[in-house]
Parts: C-alpha cells; sequence; structure tokens
C-alpha cells in the first residue's frame, strides 16, 4: 500500500523543509472546516486536500487498495471519524503548523477508514492477509526511512514540529491496523522498542502505543459482530423521542454554545440528534462524549425526560454511547449520584429547555 500523503512530508512536495514550505496567509485563508474536523466521513478531509493543494495531483495517486475497493460490499459497514489508538501531539502555533497537524491526524484516519472498507468488502483471505501485511511493511518502511536519513534533513523550526507528527500518526495507523486485524499479521505486533530503537533509532519514549480509544471497541466489536447493547435484538434500544426534531437540534445547538454540552473534537450537533431520535440505535451509532461536567447533564436528563418514553440514566448506560468529560463511560449510578438541583448555569438551561 502506497502511503503517498506521509512520503511526500519526507521525499516529496510537502517536505517541511522546502523552501515554499512556509506560507501562513494561504493557510489562514484556505483551511477550510472540512479539513480541520470533516464530517459526516473522513473523505471530506481528503476532498478539502485536493481542492487545497489541487497544484500538486502526485498527492492523490493511488493507493493500491483501488482493486479491493472496487468488490461488492458486505453487511458491515462504519465510517471511522476518529483515532482508535490514544495519541499526544504538540499542538499548532503558526497556521503552517495548522496545516501539517491536521494533515498527518486526519491521514491517519482516513488510511485506517480505508483499509476498514477494504477489509469488508466481498475478498478472500489471502487477500486481506496481503492488505494487512503491505500495510505494516508501508509503516515500518517510511519509520526506517526516517531513521537512516533525519540526520540529513534541514534543521528548521517547521521540520523540528512536523516530524515527530509524522512519525506519531504513522505509529498509530500501524498500531490500529496491527490491533484490528492481529489474525492477518506475518509477525508479532510491533513493540517500542521496535519501533524507535531498531526503525528510528531513536531513545525509548515513556509513552503507551498501546492504549485503545472507545471508538477502537466500537469498531472492534463491528469486526467481531458483538452486540454492544448485551439486550435482545428485538428488542433494540431507542429513546423514544415524541417531539419536535427541529425544535431538539435548536435547543441542543443551544446549549452547546452555552454550557459546552458536547465535546465538538469528537461528538457533533447532529451526532447527539441522530442518537436521541433514532427509533433503533444499531451497532456503530455515533458515540456521545461530554464537554459539560456530568451533573449538568444529569439536570439534562432530568428536564428532557418527559420528551421522551424511554431516556433516562438507565437506557443511556443501556446505550453504551455516552462518555463523560473525561472519557470515561457514563453509568446509571454515576448519572444518579451527580443529580444536582442547582448545577452550573442553571438558569441558562432551564430557559434554552423552554424552547423545546
Amino acid at each position: 500500500m502506497e502511503l503517498t500523503i506521509f512520503k511526500s512530508i519526507v521525499y516529496g512536495e510537502l517536505k517541511p523543509w522546502a523552501s515554499n514550505a512556509i506560507n501562513d496567509k494561504f493557510y489562514r485563508q484556505n483551511l477550510s472546516t472540512n479539513f480541520i474536523k470533516p464530517t459526516p466521513t473522513i473523505n471530506e478531509y481528503y476532498k478539502a486536500l485536493k481542492e487545497l493543494h489541487k497544484d500538486k495531483p502526485n498527492l492523490f495517486k493511488e493507493d493500491g487498495l483501488e482493486i479491493y475497493m472496487a468488490q461488492t460490499n458486505t453487511d458491515i459497514s462504519h465510517e471511522i471519524l476518529h483515532p482508535l489508538v490514544e495519541v499526544t501531539l504538540a499542538e499548532p502555533i503558526t497556521t503552517t503548523q495548522k496545516f501539517y497537524h491536521f494533515l498527518l491526524f486526519n491521514e491517519a484516519t482516513r488510511l485506517t477508514d480505508r483499509v476498514f472498507k477494504s477489509m469488508n468488502k466481498e475478498i478472500d483471505e489471502i487477500q486481506k492477509k496481503e492488505i494487512i501485511q503491505n500495510v505494516v511493511k508501508s509503516c515500518k518502511d517510511i519509520l526506517f526511512c526516517i531513521g537512516t536519513d533525519q540526520e540529513d534533513f534541514p534543521k528548521t523550526e517547521l521540520t523540528a514540529y512536523v516530524i515527530p507528527q509524522l512519525i506519531t500518526n504513522v505509529i498509530r495507523f500501524l498500531k490500529e491496523t496491527e490491533k484490528l486485524y492481529p489474525q492477518y499479521l506475518a509477525d508479532i505486533p510491533s513493540t517500542k522498542n521496535e519501533l524507535f530503537g531498531e526503525l528510528l533509532k531513536q531513545p525509548i519514549p515513556e509513552i503507551n502505543i498501546e492504549k485503545t480509544t472507545p471508538e477502537f471497541q466500537t469498531v472492534y466489536n463491528i469486526l467481531l459482530g458483538i452486540d454492544d447493547f448485551k439486550i435482545p435484538k428485538n428488542t433494540r434500544l431507542s429513546f423514544g423521542f415524541n417531539g419536535n426534531t427541529i425544535k431538539l437540534k435548536s435547543v441542543i445547538q443551544a446549549l452547546n454554545r452555552n454550557i459546552e454540552l458536547l465535546n465538538e473534537d469528537h461528538t457533533s450537533v447532529d451526532n447527539l440528534v441522530s442518537v436521541l431520535t433514532s427509533r433503533d440505535l444499531k451497532i456503530g451509532a455515533a458515540q456521545i462524549h461530554l464537554g459539560c461536567e456530568t451533573t449538568q447533564f444529569s439536570y439534562i436528563i432530568s428536564k428532557l425526560e418527559h420528551y421522551f418514553s424511554n431516556f433516562n440514566p438507565t437506557s443511556i448506560e443501556q446505550s453504551n454511547l455516552f462518555y463523560s468529560k473525561k472519557g470515561t463511560p457514563l453509568k446509571r449510578n454515576n448519572l444518579y449520584k451527580n443529580n444536582n438541583k442547582f448545577p452550573k448555569e442553571q438558569d441558562n438551561i432551564d430557559e434554552i429547555i423552554k424552547q423545546l
């Protein structure tokens, strides 16, 4: 598999030490929302990149998965929009850094999503093994090239920012692939010693490259055909919304603006509206990550309950879709424990919910 965008950072048109690499004015004027936070699919980022750098057609060459993507779909379907393995990345300061930051972050997500879709076409086991082993080889080849040539990279401030971002996202894509498809690996999964010590020829950092996100469990369960809801399939979970969907969306938007209801790095207003109004929540429904305090969300539940037939702490836990501000799954007992009649911004919350 050709990792064209990743390779372009080291050997192609996006080298951070190139004379035309720093272009803060251009990126300030042209970085779009879809490039930074693509929705509803990660391919919106790729479309935005094509528009942003239509002067660089070599960035968009075929990657070798086209033959698999052309095959018949199976019943397995899911849009991967978020990392499956946790990473820590330095925040960008300049707009050029911002371009590279979101380019590499979203490209890793796009590649994982593209491999996922290829693996869930009507292809045989030999072809699946070929896809995964090619991904592993391609990732390790890039890391080895960085390790071999890094001393020759021109020493610029942008290079010092971009290369660690590249390394982190290549390793993230590699680990996501290894964890989702261990049965197709030719060797044991890669380790920090191999990746940093042998390939990158760098000191072994004190980081965890194995820690998965809640999205990983969702995707892994889809591959295994596991139903996370733990309830009979003939009693699929629904919160039973019985109001006006347009008004509900308006209320959620207002709550999001005023109390940061959602963590928008992971969850959009449309995600929450879709989950709350679905009549048949299925595996792979969007995860809902809160940006507000649990006491505030517990209060909101109590205020919204009568607009639903089944929206309460118990059904929220059963859904396995809701996560606190700290990233932990919301449990029934925790929501009841945090039930406060006077949370922060109570008057604001009451005024907004009146609109429903």
